[in-house]
């Protein structure tokens, strides 16, 4: 059996016991000490571009060699959260990072407490052009700062309030065993590994992993939503503090997109629901199923389920980023060669996947559970998409390193849709090409559809708390079963177990309203790849400058240059009818 490979964190610090990390906090809180020496009640109407140039870069120093010790706490704790000494270490430096982010909270402060008129002129500096996009969302922020005072006590108590109610739920089910038992085989297996068996061939196999899993869920489900009452309550305590009005506001904000454009894109999502239907209605045709029920979506179209080893994986992917662009192939082999991806599913490991970009001076780290599936080969494009993106904007500075969630989700659905196309020429059988074109499919309706069914979701949840306040488990399944139900229509059979399954979605906890950015990022990644396969190679460099431009823009002025208009509910129209091709393809082979 093929060794998977683990990633090595050496690039940060040798283990948790590395004294330099110590000695690495303790040069962070000096370089703290002079710069609020340096900066602190200095900012003012009659202070240049110049100084406010030299603060800014100073800060980000700080805030880059701060971040590195707590990414490196945070991807240690990921792979080992079942340990103890892991979980204090995290812990430990979750403090000390929110330490250094309160004593640098003044400079922003200080800058938002300028005039319009002087935050303008600061804008249009050619000192501070490369900070344009920093000093306009400073502006953009200013109706909804507080006092230094009021804001250091919201992020103090991050630590022991939404992040500890973070690491909670992430612990209980990243550590919960799943024992699968079918026909005298029985498997003790993670969350991860007990969701894989949801897309095996053999509908038994399916129903019971998926009665296993939702046992598994139920154990957890008071828990869980006492975690997600508590994550309600404190976000609407910090959207009254800080003048949000809708629950979502403040992360459309934090997108640095305009309410409009969200709406206009979930409308259209929201309009088309009659493509998950008829795609489904096609499917269980296809597997010859007269009742599809939700254990069933996933059921493969192929019997014979080849395994893709890793190496495979990592060919496929290379020669898919290549045929587009042998930068974006480069950057990708880099993630492979120098050990930056950690692969298997195991103990302590936590689910799912991520790339976290670290800092513009460094490289990204991917976790995945790799199990080997061609679906599995997608969700390893999609996050190398994360990291081929994080490694061309490495030439920003810091604060244009990190870009909103909005632009964040672009480069890697764009990776799963190369893959998808590459893959698509190199099928022989039609078999094969309906088995390929029903796992994008289905991957596509999961970034689209469920998402934008999940954020209706967290709307309601979010209403229904502020009328009635602590919600039941029932509540949340109520609504949960409406939002999915009103997806798939009358094409699955939704089980009454099917109603808990809301309480294992980890965005909902980790990050209020993320999900729509999913939904945003692969209809414009649609977009975008309509236009790739217009105009060809003359797209390629327009589209790796886009890359390279991190967040030193807004998402209106970046996708302002393929003249894209976010707010025009016509181009997310455009978006969807891709989709919709993409499922007459299907149907057709």
């Amino acid at each position: 059996m093929e060794k998977y490979p683990q990633w090595q964190l050496g690039d940060l610090y040798r283990n948790i016991d590395d004294p330099q990390i110590e000695r690495d906090f303790q040069k962070v809180k000096k370089q703290v000490q002079n710069f609020n020496q340096k900066f602190r009640g200095k900012i003012g109407e009659e202070t240049s571009a110049k100084e406010i140039l030299s603060g800014i870069i100073l800060c980000e120093k700080i805030k880059r060699d701060a971040d590195k010790i707590a990414n490196f706490a945070y991807l240690s704790f990921c792979t080992n959260n079942d340990k103890a000494e892991y979980g204090s270490f995290w812990q430990k430096q979750l403090n000390g990072n929110i330490e250094i982010a309160n004593s640098l909270l003044f400079f922003d402060l200080e800058l938002s407490g300028l005039s319009d008129e002087k935050l303008n002129s600061l804008m249009n500096s050619s000192s501070l052009k490369n900070y344009k996009n920093y000093i306009h969302n400073i502006l953009s922020w200013k109706p909804h700062r507080l006092s230094e005072k009021e804001e250091k006590i919201i992020n103090s108590k991050k630590a022991v309030g939404s992040l500890a109610f973070v690491r909670l739920f992430e612990q209980q089910h990243s550590k919960k065993e799943y024992i699968f038992s079918l026909e005298g085989k029985k498997e003790k297996l993670n969350q991860s590994q007990i969701l894989s068996k949801l897309y095996s061939s053999e509908k038994k196999e399916r129903k019971r992993a998926f009665e296993v899993m939702t046992a598994g869920l139920a154990d957890n489900v008071d828990l869980s939503a006492y975690v997600y009452n508590m994550i309600i309550q404190d976000k609407r305590d910090d959207d009254c503090l800080m003048g949000f009005v809708l629950p979502e506001e403040s992360r459309h904000k934090e997108n640095e997109i305009e309410k409009s454009s969200v709406d206009a894109m979930i409308s259209v999502i929201t309009e088309n629901y009659s493509i998950v239907g008829d795609f489904y209605k096609h499917k269980s045709e296809l597997i010859g199923v007269r009742k599809f029920f939700d254990y069933d979506r996933y059921a493969p179209l192929e019997k014979s389920k080849k395994r893709i080893v890793f190496s495979q994986a990592e060919k496929i992917i290379l020669k898919s980023f290549g045929k587009f662009s042998s930068e974006f192939q480069k950057r990708a082999s880099d993630f492979f060669e120098k050990k930056w991806i950690d692969f298997d599913p195991r103990r302590g490991k936590n689910g799912g996947a991520f790339c976290d970009y670290v800092t513009p001076d460094l490289h990204p780290f991917i976790l995945v559970n790799y199990d080997g599936d061609i679906r599995e080969v997608l969700i390893l494009a999609h996050e190398l998409g994360h990291g081929v993106h994080a490694m061309f904007a490495r030439k920003q500075t810091y604060f244009n390193f990190d870009w909103p969630l909005t632009i964040a989700e672009t480069a890697s659905t764009f990776g799963e849709l190369l893959v998808f196309d590459f893959l698509k020429e190199k099928m022989k059988t039609k078999n094969q090409k309906v088995s390929l074109y029903s796992t994008m499919i289905e991957r596509i309706f999961s970034t689209v559809f469920r998402q934008n069914a999940m954020f209706l979701f967290e709307r309601d949840v979010f209403d229904l708390a502020k009328k009635k306040g602590e919600l039941s488990v029932e509540d949340f399944n109520v609504i949960w079963r409406k939002r999915q139900g009103e997806m798939f229509g009358d094409s699955i059979e939704l089980t009454k177990n099917y109603d808990i399954w809301w309480s294992y979605i980890p965005h909902f906890i980790r990050t209020p309203f993320y999900v729509y950015a999913y939904s945003f990022g692969e209809l414009l990644s649609l977009s975008l790849y309509a236009k790739y396969k217009k105009d060809g190679d003359s797209f390629v460099e327009k589209y790796i400058k886009i890359l390279e431009s991190g967040g030193s823009q807004s998402p209106q002025e970046l996708f302002a240059t393929l003249e894209i208009d976010l707010s025009n509910k016509e181009f997310w129209e455009n978006g969807m009818e891709l989709v919709r091709e993409l499922v007459e393809e299907f149907r057709k082979l």
